[in-house]
């Protein structure tokens, strides 16, 4: 059983107060192992790094090299071009499921990066993946209120969420909310919003029961009642995904529940729901992760299984800032978060089975640091001259070669660019740092047919700009940075009959998980995996 926290450094978990709150993965670490520390990728950002943890290998070989990496074939697309690296079409490495899978070992990947669509490298028979986060999303986070709806002549409301419309009738301390093509209607009751963590309560527990809906995808939305007073009233609605899936899945919503996928942070940076509310809603999408992750294990019985919380990361982005400056408030919603992902860790680990066969592996694909100062690095390559013979990508130049489609700059003139953006780029205060993959390819998996030529590194509380203005440059918890800084390090922590207990492994990368998979179950590593299982590493007690 792997589970992948997105965003749990290395330093937040060692050295982080709040972390004192992931009781699970602290049991797990002290009967088990933990590494000191894990490389990501270069950058160090989500979906490159995962793809990274599950082919064993960097983006020089898998061709993910970032969130919105350049779009493969080169001679088909401008370096301007940017992809969708969380999608599957780019991804060219077998993930460590689909070599489980093809050895004879049955395997479920729970809501991986470029798990969808499908293709030979991430899926094959034998091999159950499930990802809701790339395919349609049929409607967003929404909160419903008399202003959004329109009004009925008997006093109810109608409200569109995504292709379907509902009609929300008011009761003295409930609303209803009922599809208006159909039978499906739910209850929905008023409840204050909660006002302590959830230590032993039950996760998001004054949300309403599922209300399925069939087409034009089938999916369960939640509801939460926080204001009703009068006509007023303030309904939150969750997202309507659709769940792809590489096997049938006909009774998942009726007996899992809703996939939900991320929190609202949208509603809540717009100022339309409060903390305390967004905080309920991350409860249900760890609880709802869980449920489905228990669902298909149940189903499928799997000798590989794993899944995903997309947590700390989309909290920590938020709150990290202002809990490192002494916000008192700030500190406390992340703890909240915290201990609410702790009680999703406890249900992934049930699933762990028998301690004495089984083993769990807890993961996550890089750390978080807070950035407050912003070098505008495309102003940099204009001024320049050089924003039609370089492209940024994100944390590195990428050369306008005429192997690009459009491309303007010869072979021969490509290192003269490189150090021309150096120069450009060395003058900037808050850029440190320069590699290549000449130099560096090996060490940080930089570079190939989808990678930058110029890679660089900024100073502790620098970081890129945002390239849609200046009001988004505000303090934020940020990630990205070179992969061997500490903050920027991932978690890999081990636990099972293999493991020996109380280990200590020396800092690893990203990549050495995938053959430790491969170790653990017993089945041959593909060509690609380029790490080296942790188990091989000298360890002490």
């Amino acid at each position: 059983m792997l589970v992948s926290f997105d965003g749990l450094g290395a330093e937040t978990f060692f050295e982080d107060p709040v972390a004192a709150e992931l009781t699970v993965l602290k049991e797990t670490a002290r009967r088990g192992a933990a590494a000191r520390g894990v490389q990501p990728a270069f950058p160090s950002t989500t979906a490159n790094s995962h793809a990274a943890l599950w082919t064993g290998c960097y983006g020089d070989v898998n061709h993910i090299t970032a969130n919105a990496p350049p779009v493969l074939p080169r001679g088909g697309h401008t370096a301007q071009e940017r992809g969708n690296g969380f999608r599957a079409e780019q991804l060219s490495a077998e993930t460590f499921w689909v070599a489980a899978a093809r050895a004879g070992f049955a395997s479920v990947a729970h809501q991986p990066t470029q798990g969808y669509p499908f293709t030979r490298f991430n899926s094959a028979p034998g091999a159950v993946v499930v990802n809701g986060y790339q395919t349609r999303l049929l409607a967003p986070h929404a909160l419903w209120t008399p202003a959004a709806g329109k009004r009925m002549p008997d006093g109810s409301y109608l409200f569109q969420h995504g292709p379907a419309s509902f009609r929300v009738i008011l009761g003295k301390k409930s609303v209803r909310v009922a599809l208006t093509a159909g039978k499906q209607a739910v209850n929905v009751p008023l409840a204050p919003v909660e006002t302590a963590p959830p230590r032993k309560r039950d996760l998001a527990r004054r949300f309403s029961a599922p209300l399925l809906v069939e087409s034009p995808a089938p999916a369960a939305l939640y509801f939460r009642l926080f204001e009703l007073d009068g006509d007023g009233f303030r309904l939150y609605v969750t997202p309507w995904h659709e769940l792809g899936s590489s096997a049938p899945l006909e009774r998942i919503f009726r007996e899992a529940g809703g996939f939900i996928g991320n929190g609202p942070t949208a509603l809540l940076n717009r100022r339309v729901i409060t903390e305390g509310e967004y905080l309920e809603a991350m409860e249900l999408v760890i609880r709802q992760m869980t449920r489905h992750a228990i669902w298909l294990q149940k189903k499928f019985q799997p000798r590989l299984m794993q899944s995903y919380l997309p947590f700390p990361d989309e909290i920590d982005h938020m709150w990290l800032p202002a809990a490192r400056s002494g916000d008192a408030r700030a500190r406390q919603w992340r703890r909240w978060g915290y201990i609410a992902i702790d009680r999703g860790a406890a249900e992934f680990a049930k699933l762990a089975g028998d301690r004495n066969k089984d083993h769990l592996l807890w993961v996550s694909d890089h750390g978080m640091t807070v950035v407050s100062k912003f070098v505008r690095v495309e102003e940099l390559l204009q001024k320049a001259q050089l924003d039609s013979k370089a492209a940024y990508l994100y944390h590195s130049i990428l050369v306008n070669t005429t192997d690009w489609k459009q491309g303007v700059v010869p072979p021969a003139e490509r290192a003269s660019v490189v150090e021309q953006a150096r120069r450009a780029l060395a003058g900037a205060e808050g850029i440190t740092g320069f590699f290549t993959p000449e130099r560096d390819g090996e060490r940080l998996g930089i570079g190939g047919p989808a990678g930058g030529d110029l890679y660089f590194d900024f100073a502790p509380g620098y970081g890129p700009a945002a390239r849609r203005g200046a009001a988004r440059n505000r303090p934020r918890g940020a990630h990205g940075f070179l992969p061997t800084r500490r903050d920027m390090q991932a978690i890999c922590i081990a636990a099972g009959p293999r493991i020996r207990a109380g280990a200590e492994w020396p800092e690893i990368r990203i990549i050495d998980i995938a053959p430790m998979i491969a170790e653990l179950l017993g089945f041959p590593a593909p060509a690609t995996f380029r790490g080296r299982s942790p188990l091989a590493i000298a360890s002490k007690p």
